[in-house]
């Protein structure tokens, strides 16, 4: 069975080779001279230090009114940038970040995992703090709680709070200290990050304010070639540019 390629016709072979020089020869002509023909063109060294030139006075000051010009929002009588305010706010109570940025949909998210997470952690908070009543306790009176201990499977220990009164051995209090002090800390660790989360959301928000997404911007792409260093024929690419109509 003959191949569908070697079945096509010169002519259909010659118009797809015109075509592809048609839509490269863009690409040839910004093209150096001795990009293709000077086989032994290398890269150049890119492992050279590069030091940044000394600002002079001027240079310095220009720079700090750029920096300045951009402080446009007051905060307990401060001159911030809008990312700046963001992230205070959002530091100071979860979600103010997100109202400042007027990103109200984000709210039930940023309280919805805040929340779950400090009740979470509240929970383990007070059940460790109830076996470790329980254990200074028996150690402060050992006469008066060891009895009642050995029988808080029936009779749960009056003192006792929050799953450490039905406990029936003093074991079974460290463990239970152990478990419940291990999540909470745990837990501490995740409401921190949730709340780091919600601030970095405030900031990156702040910064795409003034973020220009409208129907004036294009995206063009077109094929090109490209030079191989060391090799003659170039590599077959495409290039993409944004334009602003």
């Amino acid at each position: 069975m003959q191949h569908p390629l070697h079945a096509a016709p010169r002519w259909a072979w010659f118009l797809g080779l015109l075509l592809c020089l048609g839509l490269a020869r863009p690409a040839w002509a910004q093209l150096p001279s001795t990009a293709v023909v000077d086989p032994d063109l290398t890269r150049p060294m890119t492992d050279t230090a590069r030091v940044a030139p000394k600002l002079t006075k001027k240079q310095k000051r220009e720079q700090a009114a750029a920096d300045s010009a951009l402080k446009t929002e007051r905060l307990f009588g401060l001159r911030l940038t809008r990312p700046q305010k963001a992230l205070i706010l959002a530091g100071i109570a979860p979600g103010a970040g997100q109202i400042y940025n007027k990103k109200y949909w984000k709210l039930p998210l940023v309280y919805g995992l805040l929340g779950t997470l400090g009740t979470v952690e509240y929970f383990f908070q007070t059940h460790y703090s109830a076996y470790r009543d329980a254990k200074r306790l028996i150690e402060r009176e050992p006469t008066k709680y060891l009895p009642l201990v050995a029988n808080a499977a029936s009779t749960p220990v009056p003192d006792f709070r929050k799953g450490a009164e039905n406990e029936n051995s003093t074991a079974r209090i460290e463990s239970g200290i152990v478990f419940y002090r291990r999540n909470r800390d745990l837990y501490i660790l995740l409401f921190l990050a949730g709340h780091g989360l919600q601030m970095l959301d405030a900031i990156v928000d702040a910064n795409l304010h003034d973020f220009d997404v409208g129907k004036d911007l294009t995206l063009h792409w077109q094929p090109a070639l490209l030079p191989v260093p060391g090799q003659l024929i170039p590599g077959v690419g495409a290039t993409i540019a944004l334009r602003a109509k």
